[in-house]
């Protein structure tokens, strides 16, 4: 496969459809066919706020496929695998990874071991034997995919908060990782799920995805202290990436409560703590997508267990030859779209 066709950054705030060369796959690495893709939130971040990804960089790090070739030493798969691969990639064997910690691996450089060049025919995957699962057989592209990335990301801000079963958590913003971290407070059985939106089409997927009450971002501080007594949230979630909901989530959280921040802050310098009290006694965590094969496997079986079904997060179809105009729906946030499924 000399050259594929797929989405580029080519400045800053724009992509085009280009032809770039791929190569064979080296050592650990392995060259899959994309069949199904789709548009992130850091992807925009990636074009439009951080200079560090040159112009030139293919795009995409959410996919599904089926296994062309792999490289010397790649032991766990074959071509014609059909596949889901993390959107970080992972050696396994360097301290991060040993320890658990897969997606900061020092072998691919966290937080550089984004997996790109998946919004194009073919993507490369390195660390292939840690960095893929084998998709079940009957489990379909479109649900597989969200294992990929947002899914992980969403179960991974609640994991990171602790034990939730019973308690009220929060949840401020409800794009696509919002929705995931929604579907992850209903799977640990959250006793009350409050979420922060007002976008008519997120609002009503969010109580699909299992919102008790959802409240406008205008005034979701004093609504949240109002419904839980004056206390507040036992665990807010900031999955927007903004300065004021980082905020919000602290003055809507309990003494003793958790903050948990799955937000990109892109474009923002620096993110500040406000000193009127309501930091003092709160745990703040932040969680970069959990990664790893194993990881990917766990969450496919709790997606072939019909337990969580995010399928209906995919609201738009277009395929890659649309690729500058998905990126533009997706940015604006036209026609109520969540997702895009990209093939």
């Amino acid at each position: 496969m000399p050259k594929v066709k797929g989405c580029v950054k080519t400045d800053k705030g724009a992509v085009a459809l280009s032809d770039y060369e791929l190569g064979d796959p080296g050592p650990g690495q392995a060259l899959v066919k994309m069949a199904l893709s789709t548009i992130c939130g850091s992807d925009i971040h990636i074009v439009d706020d951080i200079d560090d990804v040159p112009a030139g960089m293919p795009m995409g790090h959410e996919a599904v496929g089926v296994i062309e070739a792999v490289g010397d030493g790649v032991d766990r798969f074959k071509p014609g695998d059909r596949v889901v691969t993390c959107c970080l990639s992972s050696c396994g064997s360097c301290e991060q990874c040993v320890d658990g910690n897969l997606n900061v691996c020092r072998t691919f450089g966290a937080p550089m071991n984004l997996l790109f060049g998946c919004q194009g025919e073919a993507y490369m995957a390195n660390g292939a034997d840690q960095s893929m699962a084998i998709i079940p057989d009957g489990m379909s592209d479109r649900q597989a995919i969200f294992a990929a990335d947002i899914m992980s990301t969403g179960f991974g801000a609640i994991e990171r908060a602790g034990d939730v079963e019973g308690k009220t958590v929060a949840i401020f913003a409800q794009g696509p990782v919002g929705l995931c971290v929604t579907a992850a407070a209903k799977y640990y059985k959250a006793g009350r799920i409050i979420t922060v939106e007002s976008i008519p089409e997120r609002v009503a997927m969010s109580r699909q995805l299992g919102a008790d009450e959802v409240f406008d971002p205008d005034t979701a501080v004093e609504s949240i202290l109002e419904a839980t007594g004056g206390v507040g949230a036992h665990v807010a979630v900031e999955a927007l990436g903004k300065q004021v909901t980082f905020g919000n989530c602290l003055a809507s959280t309990r003494m003793g409560g958790t903050i948990s921040s799955v937000g990109v802050y892109g474009g923002i310098e620096e993110l500040t703590v406000p000193t009127d009290g309501n930091f003092i006694h709160r745990n703040i965590v932040t969680t970069l997508c959990p990664a790893g094969r194993e990881r990917l496997e766990h969450l496919l079986g709790i997606i072939e267990s019909g337990e969580v079904d995010l399928e209906p997060l995919l609201t738009h179809e277009h395929s890659l030859d649309d690729i500058v105009a998905s990126y533009d729906t997706f940015r604006a946030h036209d026609d109520g779209v969540l997702k895009i499924a990209i093939s």
